[in-house]
């Protein structure tokens, strides 16, 4: 999304209005007053620039915008409870308190949750609706359609996760010094005691994988559900949902956001708005852990080609060279895992999950069904 073209701001329009330098005598005045002019138009577009921002993204005021925060939820009363205080214990110093709800999205079929939303003292209005469709997408899209009106900004979060204090905060704060249309936050584990080591050391549970190594307000980072800010106008009815092709294998909200992505929004990295995610010890172990890179390569096929397969044509390219560069990792990741076994699995761990991540990657080509959530979870 390119910034319009504007009327110079004031400060722009002073620095115009600056006056050539005088050097008559010099014998490259001539180049010398062309730079310098060019230098002083250049500086003038700056400032006009870092003033403005697009009409149809702006927050008419920013100390009164309005938020809802989105939770799926699904059996996990404690996680539930958990996340509520959380949300309860919301400061603002960065920005001014927005006028906050919660949308509470239980996707039982009992609607389990109903009971504990109904008494719970939150500090927030809390919005209950029961989904009974399973289903992860079926989930969010309630949760988006359950939106008010007149909205500014969506945040989600997960029923598993607790974020920090200041996690609403630094969001919107980094919203605000960006115009952003999209804010994403890192999503670090807590592991239950009696976790090997292995696996916090692994780095699997982090999120967005190289959460640790991007620096705050760097651009177009990877977005997920598990921590993220979105204006409300790009979702639902006057944007987009949720693929409910992808309600039981995830990457639901991979597809959206690579489709804001695509279609020119901004994303910015908020490396402040800090959420951890508890992991139970029966998703700690290797077994899991395989079987979540398989998910996550099985998406990839599905996600892609409905982002860039426009022709037939260009489906079976993007089907060949998905299966090929498969084919490559799994023959090379296979061959570093076996040559490294032996000094340890943080040597070798993340080539055997490349493996099934690339498994994963042609099952999805062959559209194999994978029901990762329809057991566990439907939220």
């Amino acid at each position: 999304m390119g910034l319009p073209e504007a009327p110079l701001a004031k400060g722009a329009q002073t620095l115009a209005r600056l006056p050539v330098l005088s050097i008559k005598k010099w014998p490259h005045a001539h180049n010398f007053h062309v730079l310098y002019r060019a230098l002083i138009k250049c500086l003038a577009r700056a400032v006009a620039i870092g003033n403005l921002v697009p009409k149809e993204h702006t927050i008419s005021d920013q100390s009164h915008i309005s938020l809802a925060v989105c939770v799926c939820t699904f059996k996990r009363p404690d996680g539930l409870l958990r996340l509520l205080r959380g949300l309860d214990q919301q400061i603002f110093t960065a920005v001014a308190q927005p006028s906050i709800c919660l949308i509470v999205v239980d996707n039982s079929a009992e609607a389990d949750a109903a009971e504990f939303c109904r008494t719970h003292q939150s500090v927030w209005p809390i919005h209950y609706r029961h989904e009974p469709r399973p289903g992860i997408s079926h989930a969010r899209n309630t949760a988006v359609a359950a939106v008010p009106e007149g909205t500014d900004f969506i945040a989600m979060i997960d029923d598993d996760e607790v974020p920090s204090p200041n996690w609403l905060d630094q969001l919107l704060h980094t919203q605000a010094l960006t115009s952003a249309d999209v804010v994403v936050g890192p999503t670090t584990p807590v592991f239950p005691e009696g976790t090997p080591e292995w696996v916090s050391a692994s780095g699997f549970f982090i999120k967005p994988r190289k959460a640790l190594t991007l620096k705050d307000l760097a651009p177009k980072p990877p977005a997920a559900t598990c921590n993220v800010l979105v204006r409300a106008n790009l979702l639902g009815s006057s944007g987009y949902w949720f693929d409910p092709a992808l309600t039981f294998s995830g990457g639901e909200d991979t597809l959206l956001f690579q489709s804001l992505k695509q279609s020119g929004c901004r994303f910015i990295w908020a490396a402040q708005a800090h959420v951890s995610e508890w992991i139970p010890a029966e998703r700690a172990n290797l077994r899991y852990m395989w079987r979540e890179a398989y998910r996550r390569g099985s998406v990839k096929y599905y996600v892609k080609l409905h982002r860039k397969a426009h022709t037939t044509v260009r489906a079976i390219r993007i089907k060949l060279r998905l299966l090929l560069r498969a084919l490559i990792r799994i023959g090379v990741d296979s061959l570093y895992t076996l040559a490294n076994i032996w000094r340890g699995r943080a040597i070798w761990l993340p080539h055997a999950f490349n493996v099934a991540d690339s498994l994963g990657i042609i099952a999805g080509v062959f559209h194999i069904p994978n029901r990762h959530y329809r057991n566990e979870k439907s939220a």
